[in-house]
């Protein structure tokens, strides 16, 4: 550095771009300064390489090396990366680098190959996808006209049949029709009653906004369900007050009509408008098998709906003895506790089933246990259960 000159090395290093586009950078500042200089220089692959070249003829590779040692370079990918390390290994005489240009060099065509490789699967791939659209395309006009041609093969008399249940309200009616389809084994006629959406029709009836797929559940008809299934119909679809297919199933106990619907994938922790699961239902009603099915294909026994109450909960509640066994056999909580606070011991108590009673304190059903009321077994016991629980508790 020139004597009595205080060089600001923040500033040029800053400015240095211009230093290199000028050519003078080697020319204007000693070694020493250049070092310093380098420390706030913050240059491209580019810049880099030009400053080592212009340093060839105005100072030594170890000299070279000293100032720009901690030049910091902004590398942003492989090929940033050759250039520097050519340029280094060039200028400041570093035979240490070959091997690894070689290498990088190598990686950077393979990578080039690659990408290459990929850029025509990618390409190969478009072309296959275009190809699915089309034949997609074609398939559905094809579908299309062999529906239409089906339709013209079916009887005009089934046809009008159609319409005019299309325009009835008569449920019966729609799903006698549907019943005898189904008892004819006839499926181009049930697709074309299905695609005609004549089974969405409700019940306005006494199992009001029930479908024909929901009737056909709750009467076991099996066949009319795997014909309507096998047709599309949606069996997740719910009536007016959340129940599906294996809800309408489940209440009522057609356990083949219950094991076929989760065999095609029927949601079995499905909840209706109450927040109940099938098998909360077939808990409430006392359905033994279809619990023990359920349960067997995973449901889950500790499901409580908008009221609190667990599959458990119910069958304490109705008095199903062989239920309540077999959901404590597999693990059901016997302390599960409703929003009202009763566990299935004060169910079963306040409804004087006295075989759960005796059962639910043979496994250890806690005696003491209160409602949100205070009010334990005993406190809202009657008949043959409040003189079982008071001669148990005077022993």
């Amino acid at each position: 550095m020139s004597q009595g000159i205080v060089l600001n090395y923040e500033y040029i290093g800053s400015h240095i771009k211009d230093y290199i586009e000028a050519d003078n950078l080697f020319s204007t500042f000693e070694v020493e300064d250049i070092e310093s200089i380098m420390k706030f220089a913050n240059l491209t692959p580019d810049e880099f390489n030009s400053l080592l070249a212009q340093s060839h003829s105005v100072i030594s590779a170890r000299e070279l090396y000293a100032c720009t040692r901690n030049a910091n370079v902004s590398i942003n990918n492989l090929q940033d990366a050759v250039s520097t390390l050519k340029s280094v290994q060039k200028y400041m005489k570093m035979r240490v680098f070959e091997g690894i240009i070689v290498f990088l060099e190598q990686l950077q065509k393979d990578q080039s190959i690659t990408a290459h490789k990929i850029e025509k699967l990618q390409a190969d791939l478009n072309q296959i996808q275009k190809e699915k659209e089309n034949v997609e395309k074609e398939m559905q006009t094809l579908h299309s006209q062999l529906k239409e041609k089906e339709g013209n093969d079916l009887p005009k008399e089934f046809l009008s049949k159609i319409s005019e249940l299309k325009n009835s309200e008569d449920f019966n009616q729609i799903y006698k029709f549907f019943e005898e389809i189904s008892e004819k084994g006839n499926q181009k006629m049930m697709q074309k009653a299905c695609e005609e959406e004549l089974w969405k029709k409700q019940n306005h009836g006494h199992y009001y906004g029930t479908n024909v797929l929901h009737y056909a559940s709750l009467q076991g008809n099996l066949r009319l369900v795997k014909s309507l299934i096998e047709c599309g119909c949606d069996k997740e679809i719910k009536d007016k007050n959340g129940r599906t297919a294996l809800f309408c199933a489940s209440y009522f106990g057609h356990l083949e009509v219950v094991q076929y619907l989760i065999s095609v994938g029927a949601n079995k922790e499905a909840k209706n408008n109450y927040g109940s699961t099938p098998l909360i239902y077939a808990s409430y009603n006392g359905h033994l098998e279809v619990v023990q099915y359920l349960i067997s294909v995973g449901a889950n026994k500790e499901a409580k709906n908008n009221y609190g109450s667990t599959p458990l909960i119910y069958a304490s509640y109705h008095g199903y003895l062989e239920i309540v066994q077999y959901l404590i056999s597999v693990g059901a909580n016997k302390e599960a506790k409703n929003n009202d606070g009763s566990t299935p011991l004060i169910e079963a108590s306040s409804y004087d089933n006295l075989e759960v009673v005796k059962y639910l304190i043979s496994v250890g059903a806690d005696k003491e246990a209160k409602n949100n009321e205070g009010k334990t077994a005993l406190d809202c016991s009657k008949g043959a259960v409040r003189e079982y629980l008071l001669s148990i508790a005077r022993k």
